[in-house]
């Protein structure tokens, strides 16, 4: 109450909150703080514009077409069935590989953490598969039929008993809404330019070449590749969109794990109040229809923080091997997940500061779980290419000064001027300057700071039911942030909100529980609990509205439906790259190899394309050869037949002068052009497709 002396126990040293007046005060700035965050965020990020509108209004030709297809939706539905099958035989791996280590909790955790564990271990076991050259589609329907036949009876009794607990009617019908809409964009084959850049455009190539192996001048694909191993059994059974519904999955699986933690770590009245920040963080829904694997790196990095607080409760160790387990997971889709196995080591170590040897086994135990699972892409990286992470620090195969100056472009960021970091939170939450197109956080995060703040403060050494796992949950988010603002620091290549996901997903329980302890503050004539919620479904709304105008104009349900097919499709959303990979399928031989600049995209080329990975291949070039006749030379030497440019890609970094990527000296590149280039009538103004020459036209 704020009059009363109820708070006063929870108030503790804040002894100035105890005024009527100072907490008044603090209302009113707070209820003016988010006036400001709400409407700054939907200036920053209209939720609607008249250009949208009026692009509405050009496009009701193609999304007022509704005509049916049995075909076309049993294509979607064996998509959505294979999909299944995977995470069935997923889930029966990891629910056996939790009984062998003698994980015993609630049918809600174990199967987050079936799942999860599950379809780890079936990406590492695609990826042996591959490493031994048994990438066609015998070996992998038999590894899943196998997988099935072991362990599909005791899934199946497993589900029979979970009984899941569904929200009161308005949150499932909003929910599902947010679901129908990603859903429809999930199933239309592959748009996003990371899924076409690498990937599924690695998995494309491993299974063309029915191995992984080394010898391919693209950096990511020697990234830690656990989903791209998900993403290649589902392309090698069925299909691309089957491949992206497999990430579309890990929306269930977060939001499962969020409600997890608020119902039994924070203890939550409603869990599904952490659920509905969870689906206030806008690029969620965005990331989720993609084929890339940020959802599920977040998903392992917030499911280990949660095996550690259950570790914190019971002492048993075998929680500490699951939660090092699922860091290594973590470790196996991103180098910069390397920051959650720090983080546990030390909640681990700081809850036995006491005693130091069970500290040090407790610690060495989860770093050995980790570096077991972690360890194969790490070695597999120093077998093909001399440096396990590669290409960073130690360089490697493919790679010199150069071009880890182009990939890193360090010097670009924000350095450590005082006002710039002061702003950071504020720019990257609205999402100003962001390096990516994945869509902001959301405005939540920033309405509530200020709370965040005061109750991390305030309750910093509280005791009681959900207060260890409050502390360990903004510890994370405030570590993953850190590490975040040190590579902004860096380069400007690095401000991507979507890096900082697994921290926007720990905070949203914290959220819900900051939201539901505000009713202690009720007053009869206001309650700032209700004022925030209005805030909460003001944003919940706004994002649909925003996720339905972007949705709408595409019309996937033509494709979903059958009245577009696959090429209409991919033609009105990616336009001239699609028609001039097209064109590179219909003007070239079959045994054409085309050499891309400044385009890494070359998913829906069906030659050999090699990408511009890091759009540095013209400014190596030149550094290496700085002459057209030694460039072409090498080119040539190299099996070029081809040469495709993407001229808008040009243009942009010319007018921008982005260090290391633009040319240095543009008559380098027109004397290519004249000399040993000859035009190829692709009859795009954005691309131009050329046929590499011996000598002088």
């Amino acid at each position: 109450m704020l009059n009363g002396t109820e708070d006063q126990p929870y108030i503790g040293r804040f002894v100035w909150l105890r005024s009527p007046w100072v907490k008044w005060t603090a209302v009113a700035l707070l209820v003016a703080w988010t006036f400001f965050a709400l409407s700054a965020y939907y200036v920053a990020q209209k939720p609607f514009s008249p250009e949208q509108l009026a692009g509405l209004s050009r496009n009701t030709a193609v999304w007022l077409r509704f005509p049916f297809s049995g075909w076309a939706l049993l294509r979607s539905l064996l998509d959505i069935l294979a999909a299944l099958w995977i995470v069935f035989a997923a889930l029966g791996v990891g629910l056996w590989l939790l009984a062998r280590l003698k994980i015993q909790t609630n049918d809600l955790a174990l199967f987050l953490y079936g799942t999860g564990s599950g379809l780890g271990a079936l990406g590492l076991l695609v990826f042996l598969l591959g490493l031994a050259g048994w990438l066609y589609a015998a070996a992998l329907y038999g590894l899943l039929i196998a997988l099935t036949l072991l362990t599909g009876l005791k899934t199946l009794r497993f589900l029979c008993r979970v009984r899941p607990s569904l929200p009161s009617p308005l949150i499932l019908v909003g929910l599902s809404a947010f679901l129908f809409i990603t859903l429809l964009q999930t199933l239309l084959p592959p748009l996003s330019w990371d899924a076409l850049f690498y990937h599924l455009s690695g998995p494309k190539t491993w299974l063309a070449l029915g191995q992984i192996g080394p010898g391919i001048d693209v950096p990511h694909y020697n990234f830690p590749a656990l989903f791209e191993m998900l993403f290649l059994l589902a392309m090698g059974i069925r299909g691309d969109s089957a491949a992206k519904l497999l990430h579309f999955t890990f929306i269930f699986l977060l939001a499962g794990l969020v409600y997890l933690l608020g119902r039994d770590y924070l203890r939550l009245k409603n869990g599904w109040t952490a659920v509905l920040f969870l689906a206030a963080i806008h690029m969620i829904w965005g990331l989720g229809a993609q084929a890339y694997n940020d959802l599920a790196l977040a998903f392992y990095q917030v499911a280990a923080l949660t095996a550690v607080f259950q570790w914190q409760r019971a002492r048993q160790e075998r929680w500490l091997a699951l939660a090092g387990a699922l860091a290594g997971l973590a470790m196996g889709l991103k180098y910069t997940s390397f920051v959650t196995p720090l983080l546990l080591a030390g909640l681990v170590l700081w809850a036995q500061r006491r005693h130091w040897p069970a500290a040090a086994r407790s610690v060495l135990l989860m770093a050995l779980a980790a570096a077991v699972v972690a360890f194969p892409w790490y070695l597999k990286n120093f077998i093909f290419t001399g440096n396990p992470i590669y290409p960073f620090i130690f360089g490697g195969l493919f790679w010199d000064d150069y071009r880890s100056a182009a990939y890193a472009n360090p010097g670009s960021g924000i350095g450590l001027s005082l006002v710039p970091l002061l702003r950071l939170p504020y720019d990257m939450i609205l999402g100003l300057r962001d390096a990516s197109a994945d869509g902001p956080p959301g405005p939540l995060p920033l309405i509530f700071l200020p709370l965040v703040l005061f109750y991390g403060f305030s309750r910093w050494r509280a005791k009681g039911a959900g207060m260890a796992a409050f502390r360990g949950l903004l510890l994370f988010a405030l570590a993953q942030y850190v590490f975040w603002v040190a590579g902004v620091i860096y380069s400007a290549g690095l401000w991507q909100s979507r890096l900082l996901l697994a921290a926007f997903v720990a905070l949203a329980p914290a959220l819900a529980w900051i939201w539901q302890d505000l009713a202690r503050f009720d007053h009869p004539q206001f309650s700032l609990r209700r004022f925030l919620g209005l805030a909460v479904a003001i944003t919940l709304v706004l994002n649909l509205l925003a996720q339905f105008l972007v949705w709408l104009p595409g019309a996937p349900w033509a494709y979903v439906l059958g009245s577009d097919s696959r090429s209409q499709t991919l033609e009105r959303y990616l336009g001239d790259h699609y028609r001039a990979m097209t064109g590179i399928n219909e003007l070239t031989p079959p045994d054409a190899a085309v050499l891309f600049l400044y385009e890494p995209r070359n998913y829906y080329c069906e030659r050999e394309c090699r990408q511009d990975s890091i759009l540095d291949r013209w400014g190596h070039m030149e550094y290496l050869y700085g002459n057209a006749a030694d460039i072409a030379a090498a080119w040539r030497a190299a099996g070029v037949t081809h040469v495709l440019i993407f001229e808008a890609g040009l243009d942009f970094v010319v007018a921008e002068q982005i260090p290391w990527v633009a040319p240095q000296n543009m008559a380098v590149l027109d004397n290519l052009r004249a000399r040993y280039l000859t035009p190829v009538p692709l009859q795009i103004d954005s691309y131009s497709l050329y046929q590499l020459e011996d000598g002088d036209q």
